[in-house]
């Protein structure tokens, strides 16, 4: 947490300070609240950004009002576009969440050297940047592991992310390790669109938070900002890509075997040997 923060340096120390005036360890805090003690650690001493609905999460805890919730209001999201944090709180609510791109590894996904390398190449970005938008990732990964409440996460992952590297090859194969090991929860379901051909999903990544009896929310994303809507033609027109890309990729289990295959092919033979790897793995044929 930078120095010259000084909100989320006072949301740290006043969340501390609610616990401890309760009598409560961060285990016995953490169990209210739905967070492991390591995580509620990393809020009270600033490693985590902070987002509205798990502040929310906090004053449920205490029995507050919205304290913590408007607190973190006030400084809003690090380390992601002002579109994604509106878009947050739709993700933290939805039944099931469906997920495209293109170019890299989901952030849902990511582990925290592949995240930090990937954001180190933002042009004139500073390391204190880095460190927040890192944080801000991971926190957001917390969505996966909020059992029962936990969104079904339906992905799909273009080849050419596998194959990118991101960092050196180590940083590649331990990434590619976590995405199959990712790929066998069972709110999880993650395919892989094989071969390099053109297809509708290269004009640009998008997110779909579906509720139950509520509409659905679309988060698309461009270069340097991104949009949200609640527009049905627009989900319907997302959701339509979505399902064409389905047709074309393999199977779960199939996907998930790509992905580990990879990760030794390339991934760890470039790790052991120091050399890059430029050309493409043959990949199987489709199921």
């Amino acid at each position: 947490m930078a120095e010259k923060d000084p909100e989320r340096r006072h949301f740290a120390a006043l969340l501390k300070a609610f616990r401890e005036a309760r009598g409560l360890t961060r285990a016995e805090f953490g169990a209210r609240c739905g967070y492991a003690e390591s995580t509620i650690k990393s809020f009270e001493t600033g490693q985590r950004a902070v987002f509205p609905y798990q502040a929310k999460h906090f004053d449920e805890a205490f029995g507050l009002d919205g304290i913590f919730e408007h607190e973190a209001s006030r400084f809003g999201t690090v380390g992601v576009t002002a579109a994604y944090a509106a878009f947050v709180d739709a993700m933290e609510e939805a039944d099931d969440l469906y997920w495209f791109e293109h170019s890299y590894v989901h952030g849902l996904f990511q582990t925290e050297r592949y995240a930090r390398a990937l954001l180190s190449t933002y042009p004139g970005v500073k390391q204190e940047q880095v460190n927040e938008r890192v944080a801000a990732r991971l926190a957001g990964q917390e969505l996966l592991d909020r059992s029962p409440e936990s969104p079904r996460v339906w992905a799909l992952l273009d080849e050419t992310a596998l194959r990118r590297r991101v960092g050196d090859a180590a940083v590649m194969h331990e990434q590619l390790m976590h995405l199959a090991k990712v790929s066998e929860r069972p709110n999880v379901s993650i395919q892989v669109l094989p071969g390099m051909d053109g297809h509708p999903g290269m004009l640009g990544t998008f997110v779909v938070a579906a509720r139950r009896g509520h509409p659905s929310i679309v988060y698309t994303e461009a270069t340097a900002s991104g949009s949200v809507t609640d527009d049905p033609a627009t989900e319907q027109q997302v959701m339509l890509i979505f399902r064409s890309l389905q047709t074309r990729a393999l199977p779960v289990d199939a996907s998930r075997d790509m992905i580990a295959r990879v990760a030794d092919e390339q991934w760890k033979v470039s790790a052991r040997t120091g050399a890059r790897v430029l050309t493409a793995v043959p990949t199987e044929e489709r199921a």
